[in-house]
C-alpha cells in the first residue's frame, strides 16, 4: 500500500443472517478429515453513505450435507471509501486494500461466534481454523 493512503475503518454492526447447525451430524469422534470447510461472502457497498456491508459465511459439509452454515452481516463506515472502490463497466467491482482488513474482522468475529453456538455440542471439537485472509480473499475474488 502506498505511504499515502490512510485507511480508517470502524465496525458498526454484526448481524445474523442465517445459522443452522445439525448436532446428531458428527460426534466428538468424528474424522476432522471428513469435515470439509467453506467460505462465501458478497458486498454490499454504500459509497454515498461511506458504508460497506459483507455477507460472510462458513460452512461444514460432510458427504455433501452442511452439517454447519453460519452467515452473518458485518457493517464497516470507512471514511472517504470512494477512493478505495471502482465500479467497472461490466458490473463488477474493484476493491483496493479493504477486504483483507473486512475479511479478518468477520473470521475472527465468526471464530467466536462458532465458539459460543456450538458450546456444549460436538462442534465445539471442530473450531474454525487459522486462515490466511490474504488467501481467502484470493479465492473468493477469484470465484466470482
Amino acid at each position: 500500500m502506498p505511504d499515502s493512503i490512510n485507511i480508517q475503518i470502524k465496525l458498526l454492526s454484526v448481524d445474523e443472517v442465517r445459522f443452522m447447525m445439525s448436532s446428531d451430524a458428527i460426534n466428538e469422534n468424528s474424522d476432522p478429515e471428513t469435515i470439509k470447510i467453506g467460505f462465501s461472502n458478497g458486498m454490499e457497498p454504500d459509497v454515498e453513505n461511506n458504508k460497506f456491508s459483507i455477507v460472510f459465511g462458513v460452512r461444514y459439509v460432510v458427504e455433501d450435507s452442511v452439517i454447519l452454515e453460519s452467515v452473518y452481516r458485518f457493517t464497516f463506515a470507512v471514511v472517504n471509501l470512494s477512493q478505495f472502490i471502482t465500479f467497472n463497466e461490466d458490473q463488477s467491482i474493484t476493491i483496493d486494500y479493504l477486504m483483507p482488513h473486512f475479511l479478518s474482522v468477520a473470521v475472527g468475529t465468526m471464530r467466536g461466534i462458532l465458539v459460543v453456538k456450538t458450546a456444549g455440542t460436538a462442534f465445539a471439537h471442530y473450531p474454525l481454523p487459522i486462515i490466511d485472509v490474504n488467501q481467502l480473499n484470493e479465492n473468493l475474488s477469484t470465484a466470482r
